[in-house]
């Protein structure tokens, strides 16, 4: 897809698509095969492949690219298929993300250095994104997600890099409403802000977001869209019914149990979620009660989830 077509498609719910593995530890690609076919029935705007949710840090260069082999054919415009290739070292991020691109990305999305995080200033970060998006053929967004890398991206820094031409958006994953907000007062008008919390999608919305990028679309992704829909359509009442449907569902699956939670729960949705990779480790039988109750109390049967 050309770099127009990408941004006009920056908008609606992405789904970051779990990684399954065998009890080996190896990438199940059959099972990663059969959950594509099976959310390709769903109205998605994108997969994202190796982001948090597809436990892309524990996921090998070619592991990644393998799996962008395995979804492209399945990926069809206009849907986006982006690729998580966000490195430590700018001239690493270069060399995986050209090759994703090679291989069919669409666009890539970038983690924030982190490893060295008190020199990971504005500064070093502006210079690192700036750098990447002059070497690629296609567009880039930014991935922050302090709670996990411990980077905080300031509104600042992100506003003055929406105005590079190849940085076309951001994934805000920290929650912090606020934040969003000035991220899209204070950036281009052609950069995509999307949100990353599932907690806030609504309110994420009416500040001016273009979509979100969510981890629960692996288990509820009807749910997740309609959601969105409601909203754009004006049907707020619903929209909100809905949203109050599913956040003690997400607070238990995501924030209480996490990637293992993500997964445990698109086994209980008729998908293939697979064992997490070591060191994470799959949920005790405690957890897999607390998750199926909180389905339970969710008005969320258990079977495959039906497209919107």
């Amino acid at each position: 897809m050309i770099r127009k077509d990408v941004l006009a498609n920056l908008k609606g719910i992405f789904l970051p698509i779990l990684t399954p593995f065998n009890r080996r530890g190896d990438i199940d690609l059959a099972a990663f095969r059969q959950n594509l076919q099976r959310y390709g029935k769903q109205k998605l705007n994108g997969i994202i492949i190796a982001g948090s949710s597809g436990e892309g840090p524990y996921l090998t260069e070619d592991e990644r690219l393998r799996l962008i082999d395995v979804a492209r054919p399945l990926i069809r415009p206009p849907q986006l298929l982006m690729a998580g290739t966000g490195l430590e070292t700018t001239r690493q991020t270069i060399q995986l993300s050209r090759e994703a691109i090679a291989r069919g990305a669409d666009a890539v999305l970038l983690l924030t250095p982190a490893y060295f995080k008190p020199r990971m200033d504005s500064a070093a970060l502006t210079t690192h994104f700036r750098t990447i998006a002059d070497a690629l053929p296609q567009p880039l967004l930014i991935y922050s997600i302090p709670q996990f890398t411990g980077i905080h991206m300031e509104a600042a820094t992100i506003a003055r890099l929406s105005r590079h031409p190849n940085i076309a958006g951001i994934k805000e994953s920290s929650g912090n409403l606020n934040l969003l907000r000035d991220v899209i007062r204070l950036s281009s008008p052609a950069f995509r802000v999307l949100a990353g919390s599932s907690l806030i999608l609504l309110d994420a919305l009416g500040a001016g977001c273009s979509g979100a990028i969510l981890g629960p679309a692996n288990y509820i992704p009807d749910l997740c869209i309609k959601i969105c829909n409601s909203y754009l359509h004006g049907e707020l009442e619903a929209a909100h019914a809905l949203q109050r449907q599913i956040e003690p569902l997400v607070t238990e699956v995501n924030i209480r149990c996490g990637i293992a939670g993500v997964k445990y729960g698109a086994d209980l949705c008729g998908y293939r979620g697979g064992m997490p990779r070591g060191p994470l480790r799959p949920l005790s039988p405690a957890e897999q009660r607390r998750v199926r109750a909180a389905f339970k109390k969710a008005r969320i049967p258990f079977g495959h989830r039906d497209a919107v």
